[in-house]
């Protein structure tokens, strides 16, 4: 009698052994699709991030070399140097950032480098008393006259999948 109760059981270990080993496989298999998610998901911020910094070293080189132009006239709606009367470009399209100015700097590791446009926004006194002129008395301006710039940077990281644009505006005297 204790022979037939030992045959009837025998199955039952196997199947038990089968359906842990199961569902201990898919735990692992769903582990490591969170964790394949989770490295996609540094890895996309890691190239968001670097592709920001990208676009502030370019914001940086056209602040700089609105720093060291000398004439307004530089700013002629060539090379992504946009004058005052001229209307901003679409800064989404890709054909807008052709031919324009990149940064003085060259950053290791980037798919391209930081490009931008800068368009001048004219001039503005710093004493708003000094733009009346009553029949041409005092003609020079007292204060300091400001000349504004809005400053367009475009940055990528390793590949062209995230780029990223920053806008500024400067001033110089």
């Amino acid at each position: 009698m204790n022979i037939s109760q030992h045959k009837n059981q025998t199955g039952f270990t196997l199947i038990m052994s089968l359906l842990i080993l199961v569902v201990l496989t898919i735990l692992g298999l769903t582990s490591t699709q969170s964790t394949r998610t989770e490295v996609a998901m540094a890895g996309n911020l890691r190239e968001s991030d670097m592709a920001f910094q990208v676009a502030e070293m370019g914001l940086s080189s056209a602040e700089q070399f609105v720093e060291t132009t000398i004439s307004k006239t530089s700013f002629n709606d060539l090379n992504g140097l946009i004058s005052k009367n001229s209307p901003d470009p679409d800064y989404f399209d890709t054909a807008s950032w052709e031919g324009v100015q990149t940064s003085s700097a060259t950053i290791a590791n980037v798919y391209t480098q930081p490009k931008f446009i800068i368009k001048y926004l004219g001039d503005r006194s710093q004493n708003e008393v000094a733009l009346v002129n009553i029949g041409g008395y005092g003609t020079a301006q007292p204060g300091i006259t400001v000349s504004n710039f809005r400053v367009t940077a475009k940055g990528s990281g390793q590949t062209d999948s995230a780029s990223r644009m920053i806008q500024s505006y400067y001033g110089k005297d």
